[in-house]
């Protein structure tokens, strides 16, 4: 499938990160006429097909293809769903949760596509890669309507929700929180770049792939979602008001497994492009 339309975040050769819009191969500069440039400004003119179409009528052509990808904003928060996937649940013995499962990914362990997963050193258990799609608000949700959560999705991109396994394993069994088995620095991953959600097209329900080594560990479609998107996003809001620029990854299908120092991650949709991280040890 052909590449879709997208936003996404590059290291330019003067070593300043730059917004670029990627379509047909052409790279458009919007950086200079973003005001402040974080992700809740990207959100909000994402999610206005006329704001996409005069920023790219008025930025400059670059070559941008070989300036180094970097991570596609820093939400102001960023949530992720649990067992979204029913066969991503019973991998591990449990059925399908009756209510939305859903924790929290700190930002600042965010990066970007062909940046590096560092597993500690004193880490010595599993680490598990989740591959996952991810979208981000367009605008503020409080007790919204699964409708008017839906009408909210500014963007749509790939992540890669990193997890230490068996801590997350002792952890759930003494009944404390996903926190530290999903927030070491680097267990995040978002990219290659968002694609406004007017741009997919309507029949868009593809097989999400998560690799290893090349080797295929994960298959999903998105209509396998347990909780859609919008369903899922109406429901935090009714407990945690979501603004601009906040993401979401909405869940992995089954086949994870551990990965170590010297693999390659890949997270592929068709359309999106590859989200790709090289796995080192810390």
């Amino acid at each position: 499938m052909k590449l879709l339309p997208q936003l996404r975040r590059a290291l330019a050769p003067d070593g300043q990160p730059r917004w670029l819009w990627l379509e047909n191969g052409r790279y458009l500069d919007w950086s200079p006429l973003l005001q402040r440039g974080d992700l809740a400004e990207i959100a909000a003119i994402l999610h206005q097909p006329e704001a996409v179409d005069a920023f790219c009528r008025q930025a400059a052509t670059v070559d941008g293809a070989a300036w180094p990808l970097r991570c596609p904003g820093r939400p102001p928060k960023a949530l992720c769903l649990g067992k979204n996937f029913a066969a991503h649940a019973r991998e591990f013995g449990a059925e399908p949760p009756e209510e939305l499962v859903w924790f929290a990914k700190l930002p600042n362990v965010l990066i970007g596509c062909g940046e590096t997963v560092e597993i500690p050193a004193w880490l010595n258990t599993r680490v598990d890669p989740e591959a996952e799609l991810a979208v981000v608000i367009g605008q503020p949700l409080r007790n919204a309507t699964p409708e008017q959560a839906e009408g909210a999705i500014a963007a749509w991109t790939l992540g890669n929700d990193v997890t230490a396994r068996k801590q997350q394993g002792l952890d759930r069994d003494r009944g404390w929180p996903w926190l530290r088995c999903k927030n070491l620095a680097t267990f995040g991953a978002l990219g290659p770049g968002w694609i406004p959600a007017d741009r997919l097209p309507d029949d868009l329900d593809l097989e999400l792939q998560g690799r290893v080594n090349g080797q295929v560990r994960q298959r999903g479609r998105r209509a396998d979602l347990l909780w859609p998107p919008g369903p899922a996003l109406a429901e935090i809001s009714r407990w945690l008001a979501l603004e601009p620029g906040d993401v979401v990854f909405l869940g992995t299908p089954a086949g994870v497994s551990a990965i170590g120092p010297g693999d390659l991650l890949e997270v592929e949709y068709p359309g999106f492009g590859v989200l790709q991280n090289p796995v080192v040890q810390a």
